[in-house]
């Protein structure tokens, strides 16, 4: 028994599909056995059973029944007797039905007589839903068979197919199928709500209570008892099929409501994607129902679009749900609702103007139905349509179209190819000659004028009296860059490429050689290559200031470089010091062991068959390739502070000074104890490298033979003292000193990570440097800056 209950627990998740599987088909069978009559009957006072609604697709329907038609028998007795007809009103699972018409007449072998409509909206649509439900469940659990949301996902799947087929059941006034139907059609918000919980619980995100699905359930479950005490006393109040359409209307506003909460708390989230897929799948999938079918059914006796075609849109959800559960990356959402909602604005003129020509051509009694399916229709097509002819124009718009009028491809050419230029003249002889080659104009002329001393500076010769409408076309019409301006004297348009303070570069040209006025693409094209020259040119100036600022820095020593200019210079000195330490170990160093090892190998194994002078040469040569590589490693280090990163600076700190204090005649006294702080990893290699530098001035300038580092922080600023009892020197001579000594090198460093650098020293009476980095920790949470 425990073995039985352990398989169960185990497989639980394959017993689903198959009982699902078992209803289907039950269900199939009762849809086969018994056609859809689609009748609807009243007691009039005379004690007649007349027929008060057809329903459409149905056998009345394709019979041309029609209302106010009494039915005398029904399968022998009279309607009052009959089952459907006391529990529903309706007339359903009969062989025979006498009715009067001109004259009493009676249709026998219904169950034969199924119409086209009928097999398409009442038992193929129905079936290929719920195969495709039962499909889609195994692609889950072939794929995510573990994940407690793709379960959740087939319960989903499975009842809002079976409540889909179980419909045309219902309809037939079958009490299993009804039942059936009541359940899964109201359990699909609550099984939709606990898809996402358990979705999002992989996520480590939630936002709603499980309570809420859970009484969901129960309501669900009680409703359901109830239509089955209904069926089994024979007595099914008119209200309740009503109360029960009211009741997952509820729920399903209660399911919105809560994944609109949800987008509303991650919108700015990287979910909020995914909530933005949920929430179009679901209104793409219950809103044609709900609001054009199941509410105006019940408010106005009427529906805006058949509840046949409107359930059609419930595939859209499991489609949702399968790309979201199974795709690694989304495609970009906003982007495509946004597309269709600008379709949809686009295609509203052209559909009201094509509704109202086919309402006057089509003589046709037309009804709000009607139209509304109609205006519905033709606004989807154009949608799809415009939709489609956007991907059609991308992906084949450039084999279709000669390479003379590709302008989305020129102005890629020209972009990339501008990037290459360095000045104005070359970048203008670019634009021109892919002017002239893609709209082909006969002339294109480009000049600038000074605005100050009122000079021309032309590039190719062009008349002044062209040029001199140009500038009053421009100022009359007070156009900005890139805008295109048609003169009326001289055939053609004239636009602005550049815009300084001295300076203005106009752009001229011509018509086309047929005497052809340029069409809306060539202009857009033209405005669009003027206006990314315009940006071109203001970046070239922008380059050329900056070349002359540096120069002129460079060309004073006392000239402090801007923080950023700072940082960006000690980066790439950093790098290219990170290159050459890996060049020279990858490298060097490697050939230098190779080389080594061999020598070695060599006079071990011919030690005594080597001359003694030779042996005493060989020795040498590899005891100093052995210095030649330390020498080396140590290069290396230098240029890469080993495991810097891994060991934290106060101990990479303690390894340099130790290397140093080596080879120099000072002791360094080293003091962290006040330093706790975590730093970014620019302002430990910052500074390594001061102290670096520090530590090298004082082994070759200072003459020291004591030298004090401390660090320390405070909450925000980190502090290095550097202090020794050297030969100090002479502030007077602060430039030279500092170049001569490398502080310049430091103090621009200092400067880079935004920190103050102040030097305190005498001739004779050692040195001392106190460097604050402000803002340099990360304890507030912020990180460095």
């Amino acid at each position: 028994m425990k073995k039985t209950n352990t398989f169960i627990q185990k497989n639980k998740i394959y017993f689903i599909p198959i009982i699902f599987l078992l209803l289907s088909i039950y269900l199939i069978t009762v849809i086969l056995k018994y056609p859809y009559i689609g009748v609807t009957v009243d007691e009039n006072p005379n004690n007649q059973w007349v027929v008060s609604d057809i329903a459409p697709h149905s056998w009345a329907d394709k019979n041309n029944i029609k209302e106010g038609t009494v039915v005398e028998l029904i399968d022998g007795v009279n309607p009052g007797e009959y089952s459907t007809v006391q529990l529903f009103e309706t007339v359903e699972k009969a062989s025979t039905i006498t009715m009067h018409l001109n004259e009493s007449t009676t249709f026998t072998q219904i169950e034969e007589e199924v119409s086209l409509d009928q097999w398409l909206f009442y038992i193929i649509f129905p079936s290929v839903f719920m195969v495709i439900m039962l499909l889609l469940s195994v692609f889950i659990l072939i794929h995510k068979k573990h994940s407690q949301a793709g379960q959740k996902l087939i319960l989903f799947f499975l009842a809002l197919g079976l409540a889909y087929l179980a419909g045309s059941g219902t309809a037939r006034g079958e009490y299993i199928s009804s039942l059936i139907n009541t359940f899964m059609f109201l359990s699909t918000p609550a099984l939709l709500l606990q898809f996402i919980d358990h979705y999002f619980k992989e996520l480590n995100k939630t936002w709603f209570s499980s309570r809420i699905y859970q009484f969901m359930i129960v309501m669900v479950i009680v409703i359901t008892v109830i239509e089955a005490i209904f069926f089994f006393i024979h007595v099914y109040p008119n209200w309740y099929a009503s109360f029960i359409s009211v009741t997952f209307v509820l729920f399903a506003l209660l399911a919105f409501s809560v994944i609109f909460k949800g987008f509303f708390i991650y919108k700015e989230s990287e979910y909020a994607p995914i909530l933005q897929y949920l929430i179009f799948g679901l209104v793409s999938s219950f809103v044609p129902f709900t609001f054009f079918s199941l509410i105006p059914q019940y408010l106005f006796g009427v529906t805006l679009l058949s509840a046949e075609i409107a359930l059609l849109f419930l595939l859209t959800l499991p489609l949702t749900f399968i790309y979201l559960i199974s795709a690694q990356r989304l495609f970009d959402i906003d982007f495509v609702i946004g597309r269709v909602r600008y379709y949809a604005y686009v295609s509203i003129i052209p559909t009201v103007l094509l509704l109202l020509i086919i309402m006057i051509v089509v003589d046709y009694d037309w009804h709000i139905k009607h139209v509304f399916q109609l205006f519905f229709s033709i606004i989807n097509v154009l949608i799809v349509f415009l939709y489609i002819k956007e991907i059609f124009d991308f992906r084949i718009q450039r084999n279709l179209f000669a390479e003379k009028n590709n302008y989305h491809q020129s102005l890629q050419r020209f972009v990339q190819e501008m990037k290459k230029e360095t000045n104005a003249i070359d970048l203008f002889k670019r634009l021109k000659r892919e002017l002239i080659d893609v709209i082909g104009v006969e002339n294109i002329f480009i000049y600038s004028k000074n605005t100050i001393s009122n000079y021309y500076c032309v590039y190719y010769p062009i008349d002044g009296d062209l040029m001199a409408e140009c500038e009053q076309r421009v100022r009359e019409t007070n156009a900005e860059a890139g805008t295109l301006v048609n003169l009326k004297v001289h055939e053609g348009y004239v636009l602005i490429i550049g815009h300084t303070i001295s300076k203005i570069t106009y752009l001229y040209c011509s018509e086309k050689p047929n005497k052809t006025v340029l069409n809306i693409d060539e202009k857009a094209y033209l405005q669009t290559m003027a206006y990314n020259t315009h940006i071109a040119l203001e970046n070239l100036l922008l380059i050329e200031d900056l070349f002359q600022e540096l120069q002129h820095m460079k060309n004073d020593d006392q000239q402090k470089y801007p923080s950023w200019l700072s940082r960006l210079l000690f980066s790439l000195s950093d790098n290219q010091r990170k290159q050459i330490a890996v060049d020279l170990h990858d490298s060097v160093l490697q050939e230098q062991l190779y080389i080594y090892r061999q020598m070695d190998d060599f006079i071990n194994r011919y030690h005594d068959q080597l001359l003694p002078e030779v042996l005493d040469k060989l020795i040498l040569f590899k005891e100093q390739m052995l210095d030649n590589i330390h020498l080396i490693r140590e290069t290396c280090n230098e240029l890469r502070p080993p495991f810097l990163e891994e060991l934290g600076l106060v101990a990479s700190l303690g390894n340099l000074i130790n290397q140093y204090q080596l080879r120099s005649n000072f002791t360094v006294q080293f003091d962290s104890s006040k330093f706790q702080a975590e730093i970014d990893n620019e302002y430990i290699l910052g500074i390594y490298r001061i102290v670096q530098e520090l530590l090298t001035n004082a082994m070759k300038h200072s003459k020291a033979d004591k030298v004090l580092l401390i660090l320390k922080n405070n909450e925000e600023n980190v502090e290095l003292q550097y202090m020794d009892n050297g030969v100090g020197m002479d502030m007077d001579n602060k430039v030279e000193t500092f170049s001569h000594m490398g502080l310049s090198g430091i103090e621009q460093r200092v400067n880079g990570l935004n920190g103050q650098f102040q030097v305190e020293t005498k001739p004779n009476e050692g040195f001392r440097l106190t460097i604050i980095f402000y803002k340099a920790t990360m304890n507030d949470g912020r990180g460095s800056i």
